[in-house]
């Protein structure tokens, strides 16, 4: 069994009618998952009258290796926080009419990116240490690996609770709670 550790990168494309009807359990769960007093508090609502048109909150991933996030959609506006790693799932919270994103990520920081500066690939991190990754989705699968946490993956397709997975060195299925970023897309 291989024993996987942080490096990776995603792309991939979004879809919106799907991941409206499951963003809530997700939002829940990946809630649960970083506070475990995210129970009391409600869930965000989700919002479709947007300026891109998609819903709010949704999650994108970092495009490049380096990103500046700011304190108020402008690029005037003081850098708040440098993230160093392409393909990080970020949740984005809020959008502007000109282009600016207000992201969340799984510490909970929230500051602005520029649309440019994000992609639609879908990716999770790992927030379950020693993930199994299996064959196929099913507890009874083979397992081909487990995954650090902190490794940031390719998030492919999701089907009841899974989610299809490629990381460095390894493409297979794992419950999806054992991401941050794996809100469910289409079933494929």
């Amino acid at each position: 069994m291989t024993n996987i550790f942080p490096h990776a990168s995603a792309r991939s494309a979004q879809r919106l009618l799907a991941f409206i009807g499951a963003v809530a359990a997700a939002l829940n769960m990946t809630a649960l998952a970083a506070d475990p007093q995210a129970s009391a508090r409600p869930l965000p609502e989700v919002r479709l009258d947007t300026p891109s048109g998609l819903p709010v909150p949704r999650f994108v991933s970092l495009k490049a290796e380096k990103t500046f996030c700011r304190t108020g959609p402008t690029f005037s506006h003081p850098v708040r926080l440098t993230y160093q790693r392409q393909g990080l799932p970020v949740m984005i919270v809020a959008e502007t009419r000109d282009h600016w994103r207000k992201i969340r990520d799984l510490e909970g920081d929230q500051c602005w990116i520029h649309r440019t500066k994000l992609s639609g690939a879908k990716t999770g991190i790992v927030i379950e240490d020693g993930l199994i990754i299996r064959t196929r989705p099913s507890h009874g699968a083979a397992q081909k690996a487990r995954l650090g946490q902190g490794v940031v993956a390719r998030i492919e397709k999701t089907r009841n609770g899974w989610v299809k997975i490629t990381a460095p060195g390894v493409r297979g299925w794992a419950p999806g709670e054992g991401f941050w970023g794996a809100a469910p897309m289409e079933r494929s």
